[in-house]
């Protein structure tokens, strides 16, 4: 019978301590944004979109990436090899970073982010480095011999 009250007291302060933690998250700002399941609409993710392009087109039209989902072609493109790449898409200086691939192909110059379904197609090449330096991306265009 003494294990019984004990269980009793016991669950008594657990719901306690439960309904103190849950009335001090409600009330108290700073502890209840660190929520990592809420989705509140107040937080904001500033994404910086090329300005200058002339013209995009979708990724489904090349057909390096047609295969490759869009969430993998950052990781697709780590494993390929470069100087093969340009081979392929026909390009003749490209660069890349973490976030972007950029390339020229004749008088075209081609602005990718991994992830996203579209490509950006600049006419000089001045466009493409105002684009990338307003996106805080730096990328030097680099002939096929350097891959």
């Amino acid at each position: 019978m003494r294990w019984l009250f004990r269980l009793i007291r016991n669950l008594l302060a657990l719901l306690a301590i439960v309904i103190i933690v849950v009335i001090v998250y409600r009330n108290v700002p700073a502890i209840s944004d660190l929520n990592p399941f809420e989705n509140s609409d107040n937080q904001e993710t500033e994404e910086i979109a090329p300005q200058r392009a002339n013209a995009t087109y979708e990724v489904e039209d090349n057909p390096l990436l047609q295969n490759v989902p869009l969430s993998q072609t950052k990781h697709a493109f780590k494993w390929i090899n470069k100087s093969e790449f340009m081979d392929v898409s026909g390009l003749e200086r490209m660069g890349y970073d973490d976030d972007y691939v950029a390339g020229q192909r004749g008088t075209e110059y081609i602005l990718y982010k991994f992830g996203e379904s579209k490509m950006y197609v600049y006419q000089t090449e001045q466009d493409l480095i105002n684009d990338l330096s307003e996106m805080n991306s730096d990328i030097k265009l680099l002939p096929k011999t350097s891959y």
